[in-house]
């Protein structure tokens, strides 16, 4: 039964520093993207990208769709 304990703690201790590193680089590009009033923008790096994908969170385009269509181009309902 030794050997079972030592896998068991080296697989807990593995996942508990696999969690605290994701919390670890969530909370780092957070705190950038906050700093750096970048939400409305493209993500400043990889990390931030990573993260808005983790956490849900994408481009906020705050112009309305018939802006963005090219003229003459009609929605459709």
């Amino acid at each position: 039964m030794g050997p079972m304990v030592v896998v068991v703690a080296i697989a807990v201790s593995l996942g508990a520093g696999l969690t605290i590193g994701v919390i670890a680089m969530v909370a780092l590009a957070v705190r950038r993207e906050d700093r750096q009033y970048s939400l409305t923008r493209q993500a400043p790096s990889i990390t931030a990208r990573g993260v808005r994908r983790l956490t849900g969170v994408g481009l906020r385009d705050i112009t309305p769709p018939s802006a963005r269509l090219p003229y003459g181009v009609r929605i459709v309902r």
